[in-house]
């Protein structure tokens, strides 16, 4: 993530003093790419979570063991604490309650809050690009009404109480650990020599943004009164076709592909973990760019080559994976 790094004062100066911050969750993809930026600019940060992967918490780092859905342990393990930032990224599904436990636990001593969203709390069923003016709409389900529900807790805190709050709606976002199978999902078909299945002809638009990216976004708003009271939209700056996707990343790896469309009538194969859905999903980023001077660093295809060196180093390729359903598909394609 690129961003104007001048500390005179202005409306595009991120904050250069040492922050006291919070990370709820911060040992799984974007929560511990989030500590990692947190460390590397030189804020004191601790994470709050149940304990499970206590080897990924980077060194400096102090654990809270606790689930906060857990509200009264929660209230326990968070007494006397006094933090200058509050980034709240876990999912387990998080309800509207879990946020307003969070907040009243750390009543009067948190500066400023931020909520990681999703884009998906747009209505898609509207013309592209969605900003962040586009409404709100369940058209996504429960996922939508779920994070719905964490927005405006919030920022009903933000208008009754004067708390700092921002609100950060990422989409479709990818890099190293990524717990959503969908790079990794076209690496481990394409080192194999394997053909990809798209669902129907693969024209809807998907846009995506790298995971560092986010991290450093959110580092950069924290404790910055611009980003008070605000929701933004930070993703990469490239749309592309579900088929586009596969021909990026093919051509980035160097490996040949075949796209094999899905055979009328079957139900869709597998694409990625859940890039199949049928409407476009394009979004702006000007918002964040103006009034933060915040835009990403990586490109698509500089991304996907970065992930894709973590996924060698990994051995991820060598992983033993089933492909009969595919295979099946294959051979009903002629």
């Amino acid at each position: 993530m690129v961003i104007d790094t001048r500390c005179a004062g202005g409306a595009r100066s991120p904050p250069c003093a040492e922050l006291r911050v919070l990370v709820v969750g911060g040992t799984e993809f974007i929560s511990l790419h989030l500590v990692r930026a947190l460390r590397r600019d030189g804020h004191e940060v601790a994470v709050l979570n149940r304990g499970r992967q206590p080897g990924r918490v980077p060194a400096g780092v102090r654990t809270l063991v606790c689930d906060r859905k857990d509200h009264a342990a929660l209230a326990r393990v968070l007494a006397g604490e006094r933090v200058d930032g509050l980034v709240d990224v876990t999912y387990a599904p998080t309800t509207g309650a879990d946020v307003d436990a969070l907040l009243d636990a750390l009543a009067g001593r948190v500066g400023h809050a931020i909520f990681v969203s999703t884009g998906r709390v747009y209505d898609h069923a509207r013309p592209i690009p969605f900003d962040e003016t586009t409404p709100r709409t369940l058209y996504w389900g429960e996922y939508a009404r779920l994070k719905i529900e964490g927005e405006d807790v919030l920022l009903r805190r933000h208008r009754e109480h004067g708390l700092a709050v921002t609100i950060v709606r990422p989409t479709h976002v990818f890099g190293p650990l990524n717990t959503r199978n969908n790079e990794t999902f076209f690496f481990d078909r394409l080192v194999r020599g394997r053909p990809v299945l798209l669902p129907g002809p693969g024209g809807w638009l998907r846009q995506f943004g790298h995971v560092e990216d986010l991290a450093d976004a959110m580092a950069a708003m924290l404790g910055h009164p611009a980003a008070a009271g605000q929701a933004y939209n930070v993703t990469g700056e490239e749309s592309v076709t579900q088929a586009g996707f596969v021909e990026v990343i093919a051509e980035v790896i160097k490996r040949p592909l075949t796209l094999v469309p899905c055979p009328p009538g079957e139900t869709p194969p597998p694409f990625g973990q859940n890039l199949v859905y049928d409407c476009h999903a394009v979004y702006t980023t000007t918002k964040v760019r103006e009034e933060l001077g915040i835009r990403p660093r990586y490109t698509l295809a500089a991304g996907i080559a970065q992930t894709f060196e973590w996924y060698l180093k990994e051995g991820l390729g060598r992983r033993e994976l089933d492909f009969s359903r595919e295979d099946a598909l294959l051979r009903r394609s002629g």
